[in-house]
């Protein structure tokens, strides 16, 4: 290839933006589930029997938060946003400065998981104070330490990226999260302003581990990158 025809527009459009693996992705194509999320209502009504006054009643409204309906079908309905994590560690410069030599950096180790923010919508029945309200306090009773049967707090979450084809969308890179649970649930103002948007609640959540997988799963025409196209410049001059 001729070293003058690199990063022209035409290389960057024929054999960049045309490719599946590097054109550029749509947004707000995305979803969330949670493994098996039902399963952690037993350990919320337990975290409820340790609080003063009356009884929490949110039992049956979880149960139909929970259920594969909102849950399963498209992932969680009830999550419009998610921020996911980044990765990075700390360098610190090592040694005695002395006049204008420069002192060499070395590795003060990998920074801890950063707490994960996601936001849900608010409906009638609210998912926030319904679940996560009680899934923060079980966290907050039982947390920090191993936990199994109507104690455990904790469980999994995957997040989807969806990619469009040329038929239906297809996932293009999945985010799991291992040993996920719910630490806080943000506050929410009640006043008679006109509502103009809908209403959203934060949380945040810790997490034991996380993986990413760019490649199972994938259309194989993502992968299966075409060949490089030739494409011919044509100098001009002027005689």
């Amino acid at each position: 290839m001729d070293p003058r025809d690199k990063g022209t527009p035409n290389k960057f459009l024929s054999n960049f933006l045309s490719n599946p693996a590097t054109s550029i992705p749509k947004g707000a194509q995305w979803a969330v589930h949670f493994d098996n999320l039902p399963s952690l209502l037993d350990t919320i009504k337990e975290a409820y029997n340790g609080e003063p006054g009356r009884t929490w009643n949110t039992t049956e409204a979880a149960k139909i938060l929970t259920s594969r309906q909102f849950q399963e079908s498209i992932g969680c309905m009830f999550c419009q946003a998610i921020d996911l994590p980044g990765e990075g560690m700390t360098p610190v410069a090592e040694g005695i400065k002395t006049n204008a030599f420069i002192r060499s950096y070395i590795g003060a180790g990998r920074n801890d998981f950063p707490i994960m923010r996601m936001s849900f919508l608010e409906t009638n029945v609210s998912f926030a104070d319904s679940v996560l309200r009680g899934w923060a306090l079980a966290t907050a009773k039982f947390g920090m330490i191993a936990r199994t049967g109507n104690k455990n707090y904790r469980t999994n979450l995957t997040c989807y990226k969806f990619s469009i084809g040329s038929k239906q969308p297809y996932i293009s890179q999945t985010m799991r999260f291992e040993g996920i649970c719910c630490i806080s649930l943000s506050n929410e103002e009640s006043n008679y302003d006109a509502m103009t948007s809908t209403t959203r609640r934060d949380a945040q959540f810790i997490y034991n581990s996380y993986s990413i997988d760019t490649v199972d799963g994938i259309n194989p025409a993502f992968l299966n990158m075409p060949k490089e196209k030739n494409v011919k410049f044509t100098r001009v001059t002027r005689n």
